[in-house]
């Protein structure tokens, strides 16, 4: 257990070894420590590792912060986990430790094989990886490759889940080129909310109020779209939404914000 502050917060950071079993689910920290140092996370770069215990329940989270960093050695690892329990299949996710910078297709496939994919909100498991977009729109190309090796693998495309820090440090115009580039792919967007904020009751912190609820209703928007495969339809919607919103994006600290196109993020125009 560290003592740690950052952004003016002091906190207290569990860095020790955690295996509980609640509500059906086994809960489990494999490793701690990242390089990374991102302006919003409390994880020391000090690796630690621990040994895998014995499963208790049929669905496994990890709350690894940075799985394949720090563990020595992921994909033996990830090939050692049980697959049945009292006759039934283990499902397992990894809450948010995936670097997609890190992926490898050989760990991919050891994932998919070992039914490594995601809980949803009910707790059911979807065929998809979550991972963490919470840097810049350069990391774009990275993601890209990252969402098409989980497709090679056997991952469902509508299943991949993006999560994205919003009402961070990273601009409003920024997360909108991100979004924009996302609905290309087809993916579902989770939007989480700097200081563990909730949908609905979000408070401006580097964003304005205005700029959260139109972040929070394109997500949304998109991910309708990806469960319902009517993205060639949405794109005349996303055309009006970023017509409208797209003022929003010049309301920046500093007043530097760069608004994103249409035509920047490769979205084509459509003839009404």
């Amino acid at each position: 257990m560290l003592e740690i502050e950052k952004n003016g917060e002091k906190v207290t950071y569990h860095d020790e070894f955690y295996s509980v079993s609640r509500d059906g689910e086994h809960w489990i920290r494999l490793t701690d420590g990242c390089f990374r140092s991102c302006w919003n996370c409390y994880t020391p770069k000090e690796v630690k590792v621990y040994d895998l215990p014995e499963i208790r329940e049929n669905k496994v989270r990890f709350l690894d912060q940075n799985f394949i960093y720090a563990h020595p050695e992921p994909l033996k690892l990830i090939q050692s986990l049980p697959k049945k329990l009292n006759g039934r299949v283990i499902r397992y996710m990894f809450y948010s430790g995936l670097d997609f910078t890190l992926f490898n297709q050989e760990l991919l496939n050891a994932m998919k094989k070992a039914r490594v994919g995601r809980f949803n909100n009910e707790g059911n498991y979807i065929n998809g990886l979550s991972i963490a977009w919470d840097r810049s729109i350069e990391e774009k190309e990275q993601i890209s490759k990252a969402i098409d090796m989980m497709l090679e693998a056997g991952y469902s495309r509508r299943g991949i889940q993006v999560r994205m820090l919003c009402n961070g440090k990273v601009s409003y115009s920024e997360c909108m080129d991100k979004l924009a580039f996302l609905f290309k792919k087809k993916v579902m967007i989770d939007d989480c909310w700097f200081n563990n904020q909730k949908r609905g009751s979000v408070k401006p912190v580097y964003w304005t109020a205005e700029q959260c609820e139109a972040f929070g209703e394109c997500c949304r928007a998109n991910n309708v779209a990806v469960m319902q495969n009517q993205h060639k339809g949405l794109i005349r919607i996303f055309e009006r939404l970023f017509k409208l919103l797209l003022p929003l994006a010049q309301i920046q600290e500093g007043g530097n914000g760069v608004p994103p196109t249409l035509k920047s993020v490769g979205i084509p125009p459509t003839i009404l």
